[in-house]
């Protein structure tokens, strides 16, 4: 199964993925993480983004080309749990943010499956620039900037089935929801390969 953590630098993705890794193969379950950024398009992206080499629309393409690199020639398989650390949520509001329209976005996103389980851990913008500290790789966005990521996750919510979680509680209060909504959804997966195959769903 497909699950998808989004929401604002610093909202706790990266600890979240981490925990839930330990969590699951404590109980025998595999996980796989995928995060942005890690492959050699990837790469190349993070090269340009700290030299300032790149704009909005190239953002687009290398972000939905690092992604299909990841996901290329992978079958989703039922007792896995691919856990993605961004998706095409992130894509559509941090580029809609920068001005790009969410339709163009939209459209050269769609090859991508839709995920089992998407969670929004919701942190406010100040919140977010609060936990930015000098160990991570995170752009310094403004308050404005990122109050306009924040809304457009809000207003695309509910057509990526993203299911809110309050940021601001602790981590175990988190955690708990989340691993049951993840259990609710166990004997639920997305089996798909980009490379023109058939998508195979099987549903309990």
């Amino acid at each position: 199964m497909i699950v998808v953590f989004e929401g604002l630098d610093n909202c706790g993705k990266t600890t979240l993925t981490t925990l839930l890794e330990k969590y699951y193969n404590s109980r025998g379950i595999s996980v796989e993480i995928s995060k942005e950024m890690q492959t050699p398009v990837g790469e190349t992206l993070k090269s340009m983004i700290v030299s300032k080499d790149v704009d909005p629309i190239l953002k687009s393409f290398l972000f939905a080309a690092d992604r299909y690199y990841r996901m290329r020639n992978k079958t989703y398989e039922q007792e896995v749990i691919y856990i993605f650390d961004r998706y095409v949520p992130s894509a559509v509001a941090y580029r809609e943010a920068e001005g790009i329209d969410s339709n163009w976005i939209k459209e050269i996103n769609k090859i991508f499956p839709n995920p089992d389980l998407c969670f929004l851990i919701d942190i406010t913008p100040d919140e977010s620039i609060k936990r930015n500290i000098e160990t991570k790789f995170n752009i310094k966005y403004s308050k404005e900037f990122l109050s306009k990521v924040r809304t457009s996750y809000e207003n695309y919510s509910s057509e990526y089935n993203m299911v809110k979680i309050d940021g601001m509680q602790n981590i175990e209060d988190i955690m708990s929801f989340i691993i049951l909504e993840i259990d609710k959804r166990m004997n639920q997966t997305q089996s798909v390969k980009l490379d023109g195959q058939k998508i195979k769903i099987k549903e309990v």
